[in-house]
């Protein structure tokens, strides 16, 4: 492992799983934690291969002091094996050319965990930190169907995890049912580190909010890509809340990978299915709304799960309802109403107690935004992340 400097910068470079626009891990997890390296004065690159936003393919530029690289793709169409094959190769060309004393590689499966497992089998490695936020084996995304993973790549990917799970200098993990994970993986106790998803920059989100008059409908928000959200629950929650309050309205801020947002809407045909916004927009939305809807089912890759969207929900100053799964309670401690997991009418007779007290949903969003900047700032997060590089350095 080469020696990094005792004192002064390090050069650090974190690699992506993917693009920065599709999926929020590269641009709500890494990029911050990058641009918070940054701004402590070490030489932070982001290498990103970009096939599920071919429009940054090729693309290079500085963000908040990081030389953010998007890898240009292989010709054709498509993003199988060979396009992982050959990102991969890219990413540790440049990894090597670029010396860093700290590899950050984010997820363990994918184009990243072959670059982790690369430079783990070189002889002069970087110290190399993986990350992990989400349950990618058995249990997890392999057995989503919606991934369409064939059985060879179940098979790889389970592999890649548990390889990525036990060789590494360090680790970083987004929740504590993922440290339990790693650590039954190989991770060594002592070197798995839980850096929880951050919030959002205060500049995102208004101090104060306008949410629907007493004059208007009040507007609820599910917020999510379906990832732990299964359409029929949420119906079924808010036949009960509508038979209370017919009035209400539902907005859905969000795509699924299978389309489920459209099953929704034929279970809820008055729901507001907006899909996928821009986060300007979706601040503006959340400004004018009434409450959040948080409905996670209890499954093993929710409890594992630590959500940036819950997070923007947070510091957007939005009241909250939300079932007690995984990490849910932790994050949101006494900011939120919390029902028990799968119990309905517990869940809908929340949402209904807030829009009925106002001043104690009020209260309840000024409690979340303060929890959310309080926790879950960057600026300190990225001390858990300089941890594990030292304890890494140790090894």
């Amino acid at each position: 492992m080469r020696e990094m400097r005792d004192r002064g910068r390090l050069r650090i470079a974190l690699v992506a799983p993917f693009g920065l626009r599709a999926r929020g891990t590269t641009r709500a997890r890494i990029l911050p934690l990058a641009r918070e390296m940054a701004r402590r004065g070490h030489a932070t690159t982001l290498l990103i291969p970009p096939y599920d936003s071919p429009e940054d393919a090729g693309r290079r530029w500085t963000e908040g002091g990081v030389d953010v690289i998007n890898f240009s793709l292989p010709p054709g169409r498509g993003c199988g094996s060979v396009w992982h094959l050959w990102l991969a190769w890219r990413l540790w060309r440049a990894m090597v050319a670029l010396a860093p004393d700290v590899a950050h590689i984010f997820k363990p499966k994918g184009p990243s965990g072959l670059v982790g497992a690369a430079l783990w089998a070189g002889r002069r490695s970087p110290l190399i930190v993986l990350d992990s936020d989400d349950w990618e084996g058995p249990g997890g995304w392999n057995d989503d169907p919606r991934a369409g993973y064939s059985p060879l790549q179940r098979r790889f990917f389970a592999w890649q995890e548990r390889f990525g799970l036990s060789h590494a200098h360090a680790w970083t993990v987004a929740s504590e049912a993922l440290r339990d994970r790693a650590i039954g993986c190989g991770a060594t106790a002592g070197r798995v580190f839980v850096l929880p998803n951050g919030a959002p920059a205060e500049a995102a989100f208004p101090v104060s909010r306008s949410p629907s008059s007493a004059h208007s409908a009040p507007t609820v928000v599910l917020y999510t890509r379906f990832a732990g959200v299964r359409p029929v629950d949420v119906a079924g929650i808010w036949r009960r809340v509508a038979a209370w309050m017919p009035a209400l309205r539902l907005t859905v801020v969000g795509r699924g990978l299978a389309g489920e947002e459209r099953e929704l809407g034929r279970l809820l045909p008055e729901a507001e299915l907006l899909g996928w916004v821009e986060p300007r927009e979706a601040a503006a939305l959340f400004a004018r709304s009434s409450l959040a809807m948080i409905p996670w089912a209890d499954t093993p890759a929710n409890r594992g799960r630590s959500s940036v969207k819950v997070r923007e929900l947070m510091a957007a100053g939005l009241p909250l309802v939300a079932y007690a799964v995984g990490e849910l309670p932790a994050t949101l401690g006494d900011a939120a109403l919390l029902a028990p997991a799968g119990d309905a009418d517990a869940f809908a007779a929340g949402i209904v107690t807030l829009l009925t007290d106002p001043e104690r949903a009020q209260r309840l969003g000024r409690a979340a935004q303060q929890r959310a900047r309080e926790r879950f700032a960057w600026n300190d997060l990225a001390t858990v992340a300089l941890e594990a590089y030292a304890v890494g350095r140790q090894t």
